[in-house]
């Protein structure tokens, strides 16, 4: 697929504001350097969040009746879980090179693990049923699963927003920096994504 020169520029957008996020952010106490990569991925998680979400909503418009919201809801799904399977493997890591090992027994590390096996069953669907709707319902079904999990699972190894909590004026600008840019690339390939599946539809 090519991508337009607006696609691209969001893209080096997004790298260039990311490493700047990055590079700004103050090292921890505690952490030292490493919190840069902890903060990043999870801004990245905060996305990736948004975007579940989105295709969600955009299932759920579709299902009453609306044809672009189903092709603009299937360009968010692509996005949705390459990228949380990539935020897996970062959290993983993170777990390993803080907490000096994975964690097994973390609540959030099943959910996210399960979330994963969802979206994959979800592509799986589209692939297999004619009907886009069908897949359509499964994002709304995933979205609000994501969210209650979220909001019913405990944190037994960190608060919850640690970064807010923080109070860190540095902290909290540096993350919804890294927040921003991620969204641009996120935004921008599943603009990209939505826009080509269209062109080949009318």
């Amino acid at each position: 697929m090519r991508f337009s020169r607006t696609t691209i520029g969001a893209f080096v957008l997004a790298v260039a504001g990311s490493i700047a996020a990055i590079l700004l952010t103050p090292p921890d106490q505690k952490l030292g350097t490493m919190v840069r990569f902890v903060m990043f991925h999870g801004a990245s998680t905060w996305v990736n969040m948004a975007t579940f979400t989105i295709a969600g909503a955009l299932g759920l418009v579709g299902l009453a009746g609306k044809d672009r919201a189903v092709r603009a809801g299937a360009a968010f799904r692509w996005i949705a879980l390459p990228h949380w399977a990539i935020n897996t493997v970062l959290g993983l890591i993170s777990m390993k090179l803080i907490w000096g090992g994975i964690l097994w027994s973390e609540p959030r590390l099943g959910m996210t693990f399960g979330i994963l096996a969802g979206a994959a069953l979800i592509l799986a669907a589209q692939m297999l049923f004619d009907s886009p709707k069908v897949p359509a319902a499964l994002d709304a079904l995933l979205a609000v699963t994501l969210w209650v999990l979220v909001l019913v699972l405990p944190n037994l190894f960190h608060p919850d927003s640690p970064v807010f909590s923080s109070g860190n004026v540095a902290y909290i600008g540096t993350f919804l920096g890294m927040v921003a840019s991620i969204a641009v690339g996120a935004f921008a390939l599943a603009h990209a994504i939505d826009a080509r599946v269209t062109a080949d539809t009318d």
